[in-house]
Order: structure tokens, then sequence, then C-alpha cells
């Protein structure tokens, strides 16, 4: 008898320590569940706040350089409506919040089968009424043999162009060589708006 009670409270408190570790458990599980959670929705608040990078669609100019000699300076206007603020609402962000709006590339592309040899430079400037003009990108080089070029991107903050109802979009060039046929060359230029902190 005293040896059945001996076994039974062995039992008793094996199951019990059993149970009492599988409890620890699932509470460590449930806790550290509620941590995940917990963390995960601080994440999703912390970046609402930091906010989010938007880029653009490119805008394209389409143009032609005509025959003409070396040294040669050309340049083309285009008027472009501004769409900044669809963009930002697009994305669920606060017009408000704008932090920077920036180049973020540009290009040179031959649209007729030559290349880009003639050429010595490329300018790109923004203008704005009531604005300077401003330089958003150039290259002062050209490689042989290029049938496109990505032009080095200026460090300026552009929001206030871009919050104009228009802006107005320059592409100069210089003639390195003559050019003997036209030559039909697209720029392309893409922005990179910042908004929230």
């Amino acid at each position: 008898m005293i040896k059945e009670l001996c076994n039974a409270c062995c039992c008793f408190n094996f199951e019990y320590i059993i149970n009492a570790g599988l409890m620890k458990k699932s509470i460590l599980y449930f806790s550290f569940a509620g941590f995940l959670l917990i963390a995960v929705s601080a994440c999703e608040n912390l970046l609402d706040k930091v906010g989010v990078t938007i880029n653009s669609d490119y805008t394209q100019v389409d143009f032609t350089v005509n025959p003409d000699q070396a040294g040669t300076y050309s340049e083309v206007v285009r008027v472009v409506d501004s769409d900044l603020d669809s963009l930002i609402e697009a994305e669920g962000q606060n017009i408000g919040e704008i932090n920077s709006v920036k180049i973020k590339d540009a290009f040179i592309q031959v649209m007729d089968g030559g290349n880009l040899d003639p050429f010595e430079s490329f300018l790109i400037t923004l203008e704005a009424p009531g604005k300077s003009v401003v330089t958003v990108a150039e290259v002062t080089s050209v490689s042989a043999g290029l049938t496109e070029i990505t032009l080095i991107n200026e460090e300026v903050d552009l929001t206030d162009y871009l919050e104009s109802d228009q802006y107005t979009i320059k592409v100069k060039t210089v003639l390195d060589q003559d050019l003997e046929t036209p030559r039909l060359l697209r720029a392309k230029v893409r922005f990179e708006i910042k908004v929230g902190l």
C-alpha cells in the first residue's frame, strides 16, 4: 500500500513537472509571438513616419539636331505639366510633407540609327515661373560610338520647380564635329521624390 502510494505520488510529481514545463514553454511562445506582433506594428508605424521615396515616370523630349558645323550650339525647349501632386497622392502620402525632389537619372539617346560621335556635350536645365534657371544634369565629353549616354546629375532640390503647375525643360548641345545629316535624339529625365521625415 505504501509502495503504491509512493508510486502514485512520484507519478503525480513527474506529471506535474512535465505539465509545468509545457506551460512555461507555452507562455514563452505566446510572449514571443506578442513581442513580434508589437515589433512589426511599431516598425510599420515608424516606416509611415519616415516616409517613402517615389520615382516618377520618365519625361521625354524628342528633338532633331540639323546639319551644321562643329562648335554650333543648339537648344530645344519643352513645357511640361507638373503631376507632382498626383504622384504623391497615388502613394497615399501627404502633399504637404514633401522632403525633396531631385533628378533620379537623365539620358540622351539616338533614335535614328546613328551615334553621338558628332556631339561634344549635353546640358539639361529646368525653369519655372518666378524661379531662376537651374542645371539638373550634364555631360561635357562623349566617348566614341555611343548611342546612349547617361548625364551626371546635379545635387539640387527641385521641389519649388515641380510644385508649379508647369515647368520648362531645356536640352542644350554643342557639336564636336560637322554634322552632315539630321540626327534625331531623345532626352529622358526621371525625378526622385522623398516624402515624410
